[in-house]
């Protein structure tokens, strides 16, 4: 078998020898047809008479919580504190008009020792409301289509989820949308298989994805992230030239900058969206309320870099869904 091995290096070599010109060709070519197409996702965006905007607006306090749209999830922070008022847009997780769902889960907060209280406690508040608006803000009068507010034990001033390790709550709103994508959809329902094997698919993913980071790999970066690039466009309306170069400079310089991407290690998996989208997520301390087991660290800062796949129908592979 060594022999075998070493023939074909010999026979590799000599066919890069013979093809290094050719090669290199193709290789430039190839970076310059990749990069051209993502300056030109911006040719796949239609824009419309009203191009709404959605946003959830939210304030928390001496709790840790986690909010996901239509069964994925949006943010999460379980470390000490409160948060004043935040707003994330939400259009990529809204996937057509109609329906959409909400849930928020309630967890207990961080304490001032850094350790977690076993139970949500009497000061825990969380609220949250849905709004939508013109995403160029040619009007500053946002229309409210959700609303939820943390309610307290009748006759008291303490928090009705006190006591509880997770409170969750389960609501919907309507949302007009003039686009359409097709996000986890009709994506497979990685439930129904093997979860020993898919945890091993999910793995190499993720470690195919940490390497092309760790390689600074721009290219590999956008053949992988193409659709889901394009999705984000459409439903943030990135119809410009302009639009589309902004981003591709954002993505490119931000692989290219100098970070080391952390290993994998420490994580569950986790299955959204009635077991169409996947992540690894952290289970260490440190890390438990980052979303995706990929993260890297800066000389100033720790970066979460998110990572959610599905297989799309038809395909046997994990891709990246958001």
């Amino acid at each position: 078998m060594r022999k075998l091995i070493i023939s074909s290096l010999l026979l590799m070599f000599s066919l890069a020898s013979c093809q290094q010109k050719q090669s290199s060709a193709t290789t430039i070519n190839s970076k310059e047809k990749t990069g051209q197409k993502m300056l030109d996702i911006y040719k796949q965006v239609r824009t419309y008479n009203y191009n709404p905007l959605y946003e959830v607006e939210f304030t928390s306090d001496t709790c840790g919580y986690e909010i996901l749209i239509n069964g994925v999830p949006l943010h999460r922070y379980l470390l000490a504190g409160s948060a004043n008022e935040q707003r994330i847009p939400i259009n990529d997780h809204i996937l057509t008009s109609g329906k959409q769902e909400i849930i928020i889960r309630l967890f207990p907060p961080q304490l001032s020792d850094q350790s977690w209280s076993p139970t949500l406690v009497d000061g825990s508040k969380f609220k949250i409301k849905v709004i939508h608006h013109a995403i160029d803000r040619s009007t500053d009068n946002p229309k409210q289509v959700f609303e939820f507010t943390s309610s307290n034990k009748p006759g008291t001033e303490k928090f009705v989820g006190s006591g509880q390790k997770v409170f969750e709550f389960k609501g919907s709103f309507a949302a007009i949308v003039p686009y359409q994508i097709e996000g986890w959809k009709n994506s497979k329902d990685l439930s129904k298989e093997n979860q020993d094997e898919l945890l091993k698919e999910a793995v190499a993913a993720y470690n195919e994805f940490r390497n092309v980071l760790i390689r600074k790999d721009v290219n590999a970066y956008a053949s992988l992230m193409y659709d889901k690039e394009v999705e984000l466009a459409k439903a943030f309306y990135w119809n410009t030239s302009a639009d589309s170069k902004e981003r591709w400079d954002e993505m490119s310089g931000t692989i290219r900058e100098k970070r080391d991407i952390l290993p994998i290690k420490e994580f569950k998996m986790v299955l959204y969206a009635g077991g169409k989208v996947l992540a690894l997520q952290p289970t260490s301390e440190m890390y438990k309320d980052y979303l995706s087991a990929i993260h890297a660290q800066t000389d100033d800062e720790d970066i979460q870099v998110s990572f959610l796949l599905h297989k799309k129908v038809g395909s046997n592979e994990l891709t990246p869904v958001r």
